[in-house]
């Protein structure tokens, strides 16, 4: 059994044409929902935590928020839905807009929570403007993720200083019950995000995005079980499209090999290095019972 904790829903019209050929970044293009469901089935996948992701501020863009409420709609068993929106207007004010948005997100759409994601909206996590979204978060008891990592790609995408650990410890302290989940092992501060998950039982990471550096993740997990926090690390796609950045133009198989890594190969490089190795326990946790038991899925 698998639950991949973080995917995208995307409409190539809820992007700008104009921002991604201004940066000669590749459009990504629509993945109907039968042929994701189909791919994310065979890999073994039950459950997956769908998103869009809300760059309007910076990039004018939208994954689509439309299309996670009706992939909800069509898959009310398969999917679970977190909102995303950016908490700061286009003139640094908090957005009310969004906020009221929110409000409904989770009242009366049944979402799980809020994907924010600093870097892309230029803004700071810890920034006062932000914090009524946290508070109303904490009050629902729902998950705040972040995209709290460095972009793995050029620097203009996201920058790195929205993106410090050091903003996010501010929001732990501010808010110690609310349920957090940053994600791609905090990328490059990995470390010390281990060190803020060691201090707050409710801050959470995932996987997605990491596979590709196999020997990297493999330290990073056995550091995880060193700092004690290796129960509330998930296994995670970041599915946004098909042929498309880290994606094949064959998403199931994609699937299949970073599952696979998990299951097998994060032993034999352990054990190749002599290094601790993982129970069967710590193993599903990562691909199921963490995100299970944060969102209290199956």
């Amino acid at each position: 059994m698998v639950i991949d904790s973080h995917m995208h829903l995307i409409r190539k019209k809820n992007f700008d044409k104009e921002t991604y050929n201004r940066l000669n970044l590749k459009l990504p293009e629509d993945t109907p929902l039968e042929n994701l469901v189909g791919w994310l089935k065979e890999a073994g996948i039950v459950k997956a935590v769908v998103m869009g992701q809300d760059m309007t501020r910076i990039w004018k863009t939208t994954f689509g928020e439309e299309y996670v409420l009706e992939a909800l709609k069509k898959y009310p068993d398969f999917f679970v839905g977190l909102a995303s929106l950016e908490p700061v207007d286009k003139y640094n004010r908090f957005n009310k807009k969004a906020f009221e948005y929110f409000k409904k997100a989770i009242t009366e759409y049944g979402l799980k929570g809020v994907l924010l994601t600093p870097p892309y909206g230029q803004y700071y996590s810890n920034d006062k403007t932000v914090y009524p979204f946290y508070e109303k978060a904490l009050e629902y008891d729902v998950v705040v993720q972040f995209h709290h990592s460095a972009q793995m790609g050029p620097a203009i995408l996201a920058p790195t200083k929205y993106a410090d650990l050091f903003r996010l410890n501010d929001i732990i302290v501010d808010f110690p019950d609310l349920k957090i989940v940053v994600e791609h092992l905090g990328y490059p501060w990995t470390e010390h995000l281990f060190v803020l998950m060691a201090n707050d039982k409710n801050l959470w990471t995932d996987l997605a995005m990491m596979y590709n550096r196999p020997m990297k993740v493999a330290w990073s997990l056995v550091l995880a079980k060193e700092y004690g926090v290796i129960d509330r690390v998930m296994y995670a796609s970041d599915y946004v499209c098909y042929n498309y950045d880290i994606f094949s133009d064959k998403p199931a198989e994609d699937f299949k090999r970073w599952i696979n890594f998990i299951k097998v190969d994060l032993n034999k490089i352990c054990d190749r290095c002599g290094w601790p190795l993982f129970s069967q326990e710590e193993i599903e946790g990562i691909l199921w019972k963490n995100a299970n038991r944060l969102y209290k899925l199956v």
